[in-house]
C-alpha cells in the first residue's frame, strides 16, 4: 500500500480514491440499513403498547385506544396503518370478552434512499397479540 501511494505514476492515487469511494458507499448502505432496524424496533414498541392498552380496556376502539395511539404517534414519529383482529362480543362497540385473543397488526411504508440515485419503497410490519382482561356483561 505504501509503495502504491509513494509511486510517481499516479496509479496508487487512483486506487486509493476508488477504495475511499467504495468505503463511503458501504458506509451509506450501512446507515440506511441501521435506520430500518430503528424503525422496526419503534414499530414493535408501538404494537406492544397498543396491545397492552387494548387488552386492559377489553376493546379495540374507544377513547383510551385513540389517546394511546396519538401519544405513540408523537413519541415514535410514526403513523402506521393499524388493523385489529378479534372475536368481538359486541361488534358495534368493538368489545372483546374476557380471555379472547386480540391481535394488532401495524403496517408502515418507508423509503430506502439508496445512494441518492434511487428510492425503493419498503413496507415494515409488526404484529402482536394478547388476551382480553375485561369481562363484559
Amino acid at each position: 500500500m505504501k509503495k502504491y501511494i509513494s509511486s510517481k505514476r499516479g496509479e496508487g492515487y487512483i486506487d486509493l480514491c476508488v477504495m475511499v469511494l467504495c468505503a463511503m458507499l458501504i458506509l451509506v448502505l450501512a446507515i440506511n440499513t441501521f435506520s430500518f432496524f430503528i424503525i422496526k424496533q419503534d414499530l414493535d414498541h408501538y404494537a406492544k403498547e397498543m396491545i397492552k392498552t387494548a387488552v386492559t380496556a377489553g376493546r379495540t376502539a374507544g377513547p383510551e385506544i385513540n389517546n394511546r395511539q396519538t401519544e405513540l404517534n408523537a413519541e415514535t414519529n410514526l403513523d402506521p396503518a393499524v388493523s385489529w383482529d378479534a372475536a368481538y362480543f359486541n361488534i358495534t362497540q368493538r368489545t372483546v370478552q374476557l380471555g379472547d385473543t386480540i391481535t394488532v397488526t401495524l403496517t408502515y411504508t418507508t423509503q430506502f434512499r439508496g445512494f441518492g440515485i434511487f428510492s425503493v419503497p419498503v413496507t415494515l410490519t409488526a404484529k402482536h397479540s394478547g388476551l382480553s382482561q375485561r369481562y363484559h356483561k
